[in-house]
């Protein structure tokens, strides 16, 4: 099947032959890292060097993100070093070669230590700026602004935007009829003015969406809460006709001008906001130049980790050589409540019990097979519309020139020496395999068959099986805005309720799936054999968490601190 980017349905595309350790395009595939709408991101190696993998199913959307980047190659944005399609008899992907930028999403590195307004605006919203300027000024509009696509790169602490998949420049194709894709918490009052008006014509993106979207981030950074509240409340008419507290009442900490210049960006009409990259930089530093010491005091606390229980040891079975799992990027919901985007290596959830098997360095590909996917990037002026000797195609691709060498490519950050690799989209927290939280897990129960009528339940609201939806393991409002929403603490073989988060197919909103979560050495794991609706209405259900929940600091052998925001999945039976 097909949805409507003309694009397959992502069961249908995925099997084992993206399994660790197989080759794609002259690629090993070392472990998956991101998931994004029908794509995947896998971290791949390549004649001892890492690169970010990113394969996107044929039609026009992975093209939109392959233009755009060819003509941003000069901006301090992620690099496109290569693509190409995949297999080279009946292609079925576009595969992007993206640079390995090692580190985490803003949000996670903002909860990481104490962070000020100063160093809020000499480290990040400076450098991105500029970036976004440089973005701007070469015809391309990001559309997607926010936390989650914006990591802080490890070796120099500076901030690099991600994700071009929704980007917009002349000449691009439309990816929906009305609205431009993008969070909606994050979109612009002129956007919106023009969904209630629109007749007829498809919205033009424009660089005040990105600068909006800017300011919107920048809020929630300094207060931890959205500026116009959720798409579950009144959030057109907020953005529309709503002006958020300013942040420097909300946060008594934030410097009076920094919540004034943050309000600034926030302002209803494009014309009464910072026009630009010059002016916003200008702002900013006219602010740092008369920053007095308050500038220096924590916007938050960082509270201290709770000391791990100490744990009685118990016998160990022997380790399986199983790869260990990684954790990529988070997505902002709603731009307060950040959520793991839990991405499995195969379709079932792994019951990983051992260590990791050490790192295997694979010989570089062969020349055919390189040579087949090093693709020079294309002139600017040519786009994504025009083929191969100017041909019309059904599914428009980039132009590619075979055999032709890459730009000059800067050298890759190596990996520590044994430890296997952190993406660039990954690492929310510790993990509670470290020595400080050696635990000792019970087995996890067998294999099991699913509750009887869970399959028509299934189908009735039109789940589909090993298809991620997003919830929450804590009731929402209890959550979302608070400063512990990235942190809850469940038990091992507890009694679980996840709560739905969105529609997910015929689902209504805050359903609820009964289950209970076991604990492993790779985290936490979930079975859910009840399905509740708002209504009161309920359902057998078969479905796990999609892939185990990644333990933080403080965790034990009892109880595991979590983050609540994760996937869902159901399943034909219990792995």
């Amino acid at each position: 099947m097909h949805d409507g980017r003309g694009e397959q349905d992502g069961e249908e595309l995925w099997g084992p032959e993206f399994a660790p350790g197989r080759q794609v395009a002259g690629f090993t595939l070392r472990e998956r890292l991101d998931t994004g709408g029908a794509s995947r991101v896998y971290l791949a190696e390549r004649g001892g060097r890492l690169f970010a993998l990113k394969l996107v199913p044929m039609g026009q959307w992975g093209e939109r993100e392959v233009d755009a980047l060819r003509r941003v190659r000069d901006a301090a944005v992620v690099g496109l070093l290569g693509y190409g399609q995949w297999p080279e008899t009946r292609p079925r992907f576009l595969v992007l070669e993206l640079e390995w930028v090692e580190g985490v999403p803003l949000d996670v590195w903002a909860g990481r230590a104490p962070r000020h307004a100063r160093q809020w605006v000499e480290q990040v919203l400076l450098p991105l700026t500029r970036a976004l300027g440089q973005v701007h000024a070469a015809g391309v509009v990001h559309r997607d602004v926010k936390e989650a696509n914006v990591v802080m790169r490890q070796h120099d602490g500076q901030p690099v935007l991600v994700d071009f998949g929704s980007a917009a420049y002349e000449g691009s194709p439309r990816l929906t009829k009305r609205l431009p894709p993008g969070t909606p918490e994050y979109r612009s009052p002129e956007m919106l003015r023009f969904a209630k008006e629109w007749e007829g014509e498809p919205y033009t993106s424009r660089p005040s969406d990105d600068w909006w979207a800017l300011g919107v981030m920048l809020y929630i950074l300094l207060t931890r809460s959205l500026p116009f509240g959720d798409r579950h409340g009144p959030l057109v008419r907020n953005i529309l006709q709503h002006t958020p507290e300013p942040p420097h009442v909300k946060n008594p900490r934030v410097p009076q001008a920094l919540g004034e210049l943050c309000l600034r960006m926030l302002e209803k009409a494009p014309e009464s906001r910072y026009a630009d990259a010059p002016a916003l930089v200008e702002a900013m530093e006219e602010a740092l130049r008369g920053a007095d010491d308050t500038w220096l005091v924590p916007l938050f606390d960082v509270e201290p980790e709770p000391e791990p229980m100490p744990v009685r040891a118990e016998p160990q079975a022997a380790p399986r050589r199983v790869p260990r799992k990684r954790w990529p990027w988070l997505l902002a919901l709603g731009g307060a409540a950040a959520v793991l985007l839990l991405a499995p290596e195969a379709h079932r959830p792994s019951r990983e019990e051992g260590p990791p098997p050490p790192r295997i360095r694979s010989p570089p590909p062969p020349p055919s097979q390189q040579a087949g996917f090093r693709q020079e990037i294309a002139p600017v002026t040519r786009t994504a519309e025009v083929g191969p000797g100017a041909e019309l195609m059904k599914s428009p691709l980039p132009v590619p020139v075979a055999q032709a060498t890459h730009r000059e490519e800067k050298p890759m950050r190596k990996p520590h020496p044994g430890r296997t690799p952190v993406a660039s989209t990954v690492v929310t927290a510790a993990a509670c395999l470290s020595a400080a939280c050696a635990t000792a897990p019970r087995p996890l129960p067998p294999p099991a068959n699913c509750p009887p009528g869970s399959e028509e339940s299934a189908k009735r609201f039109g789940l589909r099986l090993y298809r991620p939806y997003l919830g929450v393991l804590a009731p929402r409002d209890s959550l979302i805005g608070t400063k512990n929403m990235y942190r809850i603490t469940v038990r091992d073989g507890a009694r679980s309720t996840l709560e739905t988060l969105t529609e997910w197919a015929q689902l209504p909103d805050r359903s609820l799936f009964q289950g209970e979560l076991y604990f492993a050495r790779n985290g936490v794991h979930g079975r859910y054999t009840r399905l509740t609706l708002p209504s009161g209405e309920s359902f057998p259900i078969c479905a796990t968490l999609w892939k185990p929940i990644e333990t933080q600091p403080g965790s034990t052998s009892e109880k595991a601190i979590i983050n609540p925001f994760t996937y869902l999945t159901v399943v034909p039976e219990f792995p």
